[in-house]
């Protein structure tokens, strides 16, 4: 009798644990995707979905990233500047920064810097840009920059400072040239890039910095670039 009892507690102790097993085995943890994009539809409502921007350009002048057109009076003749990426969107779908990044001639650091976001090594981002025409009359520059050390949008205060935005993703135009296959594009653009120095997710932002040394209305550099349909892909 004590031998069946104690056959008995072994048989209904292996089918809890079994079912334990199974129960274990049978939870999925979904990864969470932290995915998003920008149509940069309007100024107000991209700083309203927590996009930010400083302008640390010196001397600083009166314009920095605005709507879909910028005037170009130095450099080339006052005009319109250049359409959307989908002309449905009537030229009001990208932001763009103006030539008039200083009185006189300026260095020019003027910072687009997205939302707080969750990245890790593997994601990517992605843009179009472009600038008015290629060739081009002054060489336009972009860097894209990852926020290394906090989710916050830390650039300092001078115009060579990067603040925390230690990681280079990419650099477009680092010799401002003014043609040629690695000048500013003269018509819309793709860019790719992929995060790297973040080996688990964590909270960080991209900040999109207009460099322009010897810029401004009276520099030799810099007219004027555009950035639309902007994506972070969570892998």
């Amino acid at each position: 009798m004590k031998n069946s009892l104690i056959l008995l507690y072994i048989f209904f102790t292996a089918i809890v644990l079994i079912a334990f097993a199974c129960k274990k085995e049978a939870v999925v943890h979904t990864p969470v995707d932290y995915s998003f994009s920008e149509e940069f539809d309007t100024v107000g409502n991209s700083v309203a979905r927590g996009w930010v921007i400083a302008n640390n350009t010196k001397p600083i002048g009166t314009a920095s990233w605005k709507q879909g057109i910028f005037y170009y009076e130095n450099k080339k003749g006052t005009g319109d500047g250049f359409g959307a990426l989908n002309a449905s969107y009537s030229g009001t779908d990208f932001i763009m920064t103006s030539v008039d990044c200083g009185f006189g001639a300026a260095n020019c650091s003027n910072w687009l810097i997205s939302p707080e976001m969750t990245a890790k090594n593997g994601d990517s981002i992605s843009f179009y840009t472009r600038t008015y025409e290629s060739p081009a009359v002054a060489a336009d520059r972009l860097e894209v920059r990852l926020n290394s050390v906090n989710g916050s949008s830390d650039v300092g205060t001078d115009s060579n400072s990067i603040g925390n935005f230690n990681t280079l993703l990419l650099d477009i135009n680092p010799e401002l040239l003014l043609s040629g296959a690695a000048a500013y594009p003269g018509t819309w653009t793709k860019y790719t890039a992929v995060v790297s120095g973040i080996p688990e997710a964590r909270k960080t932002r991209v900040g999109f910095r207009y460099y322009i040394p010897n810029g401004g209305p009276a520099g030799k550099n810099g007219l004027g670039v555009g950035i639309d349909k902007f994506q972070f892909i969570s892998n």
